[in-house]
């Protein structure tokens, strides 16, 4: 399957008590081949599309997290969590559209408060074992699971809408 040729970051900030901060977006997700209008309002982490200033997808990460959450933070403290494909489906149901590429991180040391932003409601730590995944995206359930207890990779993540489970498998790549 064609890969999604539009990157993306998202940061999960976790604090000194092992807490995980998210927040709600106030904006859909969206890229050149479309949006996930029901995005908006999900709890997730901070970051955004890599746009033309970036060097590199750490400095798109670094950039999300300055803009959106008001905090600076190095690229060497972004821990690589996981990489998914995203697709969405044909708007005649037909096979599924690449849509973004997307680095996930854990970041630990950061500097600043974390505060609300245009993009991004206010900040809550969460228990890891508390997480909204009910006000989450469909995917973030099994990625933030996997993520948790250590997995680390390269998955292949197939939206079916709002209500409808998504299609996830592990990808034989290197994160």
């Amino acid at each position: 399957m064609e890969k999604p040729s539009a990157q993306a970051t998202v940061v999960f900030l976790v604090n000194s008590e092992g807490k995980i901060g998210l927040a709600q977006k106030k904006q859909a997700i969206h890229s050149d081949t479309g949006e996930i209008s029901y995005s908006l309002l999900t709890y997730n982490g901070w970051g955004g599309k890599r746009e033309s200033v970036d060097i590199s997808i750490l400095d798109t990460a670094i950039r999300e997290l300055t803009e959106e959450a008001g905090v600076t933070a190095k690229k060497e403290d972004l821990e690589p969590v996981f990489r998914a494909y995203f697709y969405t489906k044909n708007k005649e149901n037909e096979g599924y559209t690449p849509f973004m590429d997307v680095l996930f991180y854990f970041l630990y040391v950061w500097e600043g408060d974390v505060l609300e932003g245009e993009e991004m409601g206010a900040p809550v730590f969460f228990e890891k074992n508390a997480l909204p995944y009910d006000l989450m995206m469909p995917a973030d359930k099994y990625l933030m699971e996997q993520a948790l207890i250590g997995v680390r990779g390269v998955f292949e993540v197939k939206l079916n809408g709002k209500n409808n489970p998504p299609e996830i498998k592990i990808l034989d790549e290197v994160l």
